[in-house]
């Protein structure tokens, strides 16, 4: 059944999940319904099972924290290795340490700008700002891409970034 759920329901579920799920949580509820139930059906769990314990026990993410994921390899991408992005992703300054030389404690974090509106704080960059520099450290310092996709998944699976 888990191999069911991945060949079937999980692709469907990443494919351009940083572009359909950068909306209101209102707009993805069905969804999040939906494959919530699905998972039910296909761990045989009863109605009150909490949805965590569903997606726990096949080792995913819920469609939100599959979103934060998705962004946040985005931006493990753009800082540590843009070839493996296309040529459009390239930015000269990404970290603060472009936009100042203090010894500051976020001197390698994304260097944030401030948007009036919603729209603007929905933006694919700020998103990756945001969601990046909420990480704890040793997230960051990670060099190798399997083990950062690793670590950050255990670390949503339990913990919720703003």
């Amino acid at each position: 059944m888990r191999s069911l759920y991945f060949a079937l329901i999980y692709p469907r579920l990443l494919y351009a999940v940083e572009v359909y799920a950068n909306t209101y949580i209102t707009f993805l509820h069905d969804l999040i319904i939906l494959n919530n139930r699905i998972l039910r059906i296909l761990q045989h769990k009863p109605l009150l099972t909490r949805s965590i314990d569903l997606y726990s026990s096949y080792n995913t993410l819920p469609v939100g924290k599959l979103f934060q994921f998705q962004i946040l390899l985005h931006a493990y991408k753009l800082l540590f290795c843009p070839e493996l992005l296309p040529s459009i992703f390239y930015f000269n300054n990404l970290t603060n340490t472009n936009f100042h030389s203090h010894n500051t404690r976020s001197k390698l974090d994304f260097h944030r700008t401030t948007f009036n509106t919603t729209a603007g704080s929905k933006i694919s960059y700020q998103l990756c700002s945001k969601y990046w520099n909420s990480l704890p450290l040793s997230l960051k310092n990670i060099n190798n891409l399997r083990s950062f996709k690793h670590d950050v998944k255990v670390f949503l699976l339990s913990n919720d970034i703003c």
